[in-house]
């Protein structure tokens, strides 16, 4: 054993944290005997908020007890476990309900994964959990029942590659869960980003981080799952309830209520801001939460306990800092915390600048008077996720139903399409609800589907509604759905502003279309007349190297590859008026790059000519004409280059809105639903092709485009995929 105290800090800055007084510990960890403390190397390469392979040997877990800063040290783990381990890096662990073991993620050296480890603290024993050597296992929490949940790059779809993330294109972590004694290792569905951070909630259910992103939706959400990965719930911040772009690392405070850090998804060091997330409840000053209020994330509320943290990208102040992880203490309206605590700007770029690295220790955190008094500051170590050394209650196991019968599949649907809490719809509005799966990098393409910075989606089918508003769908199980409410021109109506999946034989029949979570969801069989008419097969049982489509009918037609569906329209019925001689007279926009003066020059042209767009060292789009003419130059990259458009630039496609885009506007599209029919429109205008003489589309091209804007106007689907060896 050791002795350490906590690193000096300078005299007016001690004074500041302790307040007058001086108080000493015996309030808040009065009845703990020790804290476990994770302490790695300190680092400034970790990534976003979800990157998970940030290596550097020398972590330790250590035992701190008294829980003070004279307190004394202990070494867990793992220098007494074997030559093996002297390179080990920890990134996360959690102690057993009975306090005797600790779960956690260590990796043996640079060219291994993190892999799982089980630690008893009786004897100081550590055992491997068997698990996949070529994936990497993080965040374990414990689970009721001998069981251990975790986050894993590897892969639940047979003969598919996981799914990379839109920005970092880091391999993306979805849930799992394994016997502690290493067997029935089973893999969650899959999220098309990451899925990271899980935590056990007094009533079973496991909260974690999803980063949702879906063209402009681009953020982490704290999110439930049932302990089998099923049930899948919004918990807070996908309504306009977050206080940041993401929410990470929560912890609960009382039921309904957590602790969570507040920050943006990239350059922060994985820290930020405190919050009090209070899940639709009124919590009084002991604690007790009010029984006649439901918790939803449409009723959320937060608290903010740090409000001079920056919970942007904004480096913080000195004296400020950054919060890396919170533990509630207590209940209290203003709880105490153990946190991890960095002084100074904690901004990735900052940091990098100064050759500096983010230094993070333990702090007894008084929210109410906003005051740190220091417990444990390694100066080479980030000091982490302090947990007191206790045992706790187990939660109930909380399972969920499975449907041997849908033989593997997934069956979604709801009891009325027509009820939701984004939009009031007209009755009579909605034909269908159409489903797409969506997929990344992973298959092979290149790092942009196109300039809209939607991923890729490939349509299963369109469930037409009930007389009841009622449908259902069996699509296939383990991937990434969208839903989108269709009108029986087959436009878009709603878009649900996020992805979710389905387990192997789930059912995941809501209310609505993004109900009110607040209310029951009773399916009766025996009075939903979608259960008599049956599911719409979508593909539930098709590989998914066969989800694409040869066929680009209304029926069949699954992905728009950009260059093989939609530009043989353009070709045959179009570039006469709009291609390079530009016959149809559209004004031209400039390019301008104001540091250079450089300027590019773009005239409405829908040929297949690829025509070079770089300026100022940015790269606009390298797609052909057709594809800029309709989907628009890449805006991050005109918004990075401080680049001027001036003249007449117009996107006549707009991603996920066919009906708002002006192109699908001009041509005035046919009926599509429930049979195709030229003679009924869309809008009350002039088909633009009736009005300057040329040759009418088919309904299944009207259809084609109308898919390709609202699918988010992407050049790129499985369907022209050009099979680049990406990761």
């Amino acid at each position: 054993m050791k002795h350490m105290r906590h690193i000096a800090l300078a005299a007016a800055f001690v004074t500041a944290l302790i307040g007058c007084g001086g108080e000493d510990s015996s309030g808040p960890l009065g009845n703990v005997d020790a804290l476990i403390i994770l302490q790695r190397p300190k680092r400034n390469e970790t990534g976003d908020v979800f990157q998970y392979t940030s290596y550097i040997p020398g972590a330790r877990l250590v035992k701190l007890s008294p829980p003070t800063a004279d307190g004394t040290l202990t070494t867990l783990c793992c220098d007494q476990a074997g030559a093996e381990f002297a390179a080990i890096d920890i990134s996360g662990y959690d102690i057993s309900f009975d306090a005797k073991q600790i779960v956690f993620a260590g990796k043996l050296a640079d060219n291994q994964r993190y892999g799982l480890f089980l630690l008893n603290l009786d004897s100081g024993e550590v055992q491997q959990i068997p698990t996949d050597p070529g994936r990497d296992y993080v965040n374990p929490i414990f689970l009721p029942g001998d069981k251990i949940l975790f986050t894993t790059n590897s892969v639940v779809e047979t003969g598919a590659r996981q799914h990379v993330d839109e920005y970092e294109r880091g391999v993306t972590l979805q849930l799992g869960r394994i016997n502690t004694d290493g067997t029935n290792e089973e893999l969650g569905p899959r999220n098309l980003s990451h899925r990271t951070f899980p935590t056990l909630a007094s009533d079973g259910r496991v909260a974690f981080t999803q980063w949702d992103h879906l063209g402009p939706v681009n953020a982490g959400h704290m999110m439930f799952v049932n302990q089998d990965m099923q049930e899948l719930r919004e918990g807070f911040g996908k309504e306009g309830t977050g206080a940041s772009n993401s929410t990470i690392k929560v912890q609960e405070i009382s039921p309904g209520r957590f602790i969570g850090i507040a920050t943006s998804r990239d350059r922060t060091v994985q820290a930020g801001g405190l919050i009090d997330i209070r899940l639709g409840t009124v919590v009084d000053n002991d604690g007790v939460v009010s029984a006649a209020d439901k918790q939803s994330e449409a009723r959320a509320t937060y608290h903010l306990l740090t409000p001079d943290v920056p919970l942007d990208r904004d480096p913080s102040a000195d004296t400020i800092g950054r919060y890396y992880d919170a533990f509630p203490l207590n209940a209290k309206d203003k709880p105490d915390l153990l946190v991890s605590w960095a002084d100074g700007p904690v901004e990735s770029e900052v940091l990098a600048a100064a050759n500096l690295s983010a230094n993070f220790g333990v702090y007894l955190f008084d929210s109410e008077r906003g005051l740190r008094r220091p417990i444990l500051d390694d100066p080479e170590m980030w000091d982490v996720f302090a947990r007191p050394l206790q045992t706790r209650p187990a939660p109930p196991i909380v399972a969920s139903a499975s449907d041997p019968t849908l033989n593997g599949a997934a069956l979604i649907g709801s009891l009325n399409g027509y009820t939701s809490s984004l939009k009031t719809f007209v009755p009579g509005e909605i034909y269908g609800m159409r489903v797409s799966e969506g997929f990344s990098s992973e298959e092979g393409f290149p790092e942009m589907f196109g300039t809209t910075e939607f991923e890729g989606q490939a349509q299963l089918g369109v469930a037409r509604l009930a007389s009841d508003g009622s449908w259902l769908a069996k699509v296939p199980a383990n991937v990434p759905l969208h839903i989108q409410a269709v009108d029986k021109f087959g436009m878009a109506i709603m878009n649900e502003p996020v992805w979710f999946s389905a387990r192997a034989n789930e059912s995941r029949v809501c209310g609505g279309c993004h109900e009110d979570r607040t209310g029951t969801t009773n399916v009766d069989p025996g009075q939903l007349e979608a259960f008599a008419i049956g599911a719409t097969e979508m593909f539930s049982q098709t590989p998914r190297e066969q989800r694409k489509s040869n066929v680009f009918t209304r029926d069949q037609i699954m992905g728009v590859a950009w260059d093989t569906v939609l530009q043989p329209i353009f070709d045959a019925k179009c570039i006469s008026c709009h291609g390079d001689s530009n016959a149809a007279g559209i004004a031209p926009y400039t390019i301008t790059d104001p540091v250079t003066g450089q300027t590019i020059t773009w005239t409405f042209n829908l040929t297949s000519r690829t025509i070079p767009l770089t300026i100022g060292g940015e790269s606009l789009g390298d797609f052909p004409a057709s594809y800029i003419s309709m989907a628009g130059l890449d805006m991050e990259a005109v918004e990075e280059g401080n680049l001027m458009i001036s003249g007449n630039y117009q996107v006549y496609m707009n991603p996920q809105d066919a009906r708002g885009s002006k192109a699908i506007q001009l041509l005035n599209p046919p009926l599509q639903f429930p049979s195709q029919s030229l003679a009924t429109r869309a809008f009350q205008t002039t088909p633009h092709m009736q009005a300057v003489g040329g040759s009418e589309l088919t309904a299944d091209e009207f259809y084609a485009l109308i898919l390709a804007a609202d699918l988010g106007v992407n050049f790129y689907a499985r369907e022209n995929n050009p099979g680049l060896n990406i990761y």
